[in-house]
């Protein structure tokens, strides 16, 4: 990861075509939500010519309950997807945490609990 703000997004179970897709839907998603968010979009293989099926996140001081909302959102709508989070806290911490498509409440505690540190 770039910096310890950054969070990676990947699609778990998912073809390359398929995360891509994903991938482009998410992001849109993100940007259209929560504009103060900046959303990168990073190639698995750098010799494949998708446009990145992982997306890279730098969040801001208040970005994450917004992040989470988005995320929550998304996965309401997207219930065939399934979400791998990665992060690293302050303390240095790699966080982890996959998140299947389930419209409930409790996803976005979990994404809200998963950005604090």
């Amino acid at each position: 990861m770039a910096a310890d703000s950054d969070v990676l997004i990947s699609f778990l179970d998912t073809d390359l075509a398929t995360a891509n897709d994903l991938a482009g839907d998410l992001a849109e998603s993100l940007i259209g939500d929560t504009s103060t968010l900046s959303v990168s979009r990073l190639r698995r293989d750098p010799l494949t010519q998708d446009f990145g099926a992982t997306l890279a996140i730098v969040l801001g001081s208040t970005a994450g309950a917004a992040l989470a909302k988005g995320i929550a959102k998304w996965l309401a709508r997207r219930q065939d997807a399934h979400l791998h989070l990665k992060r690293t806290a302050r303390n240095g911490q790699v966080r982890e945490i996959t998140l299947d498509g389930q419209p409930s409440a409790r996803i976005e505690r979990i994404v809200v609990d998963f950005f604090k540190d």
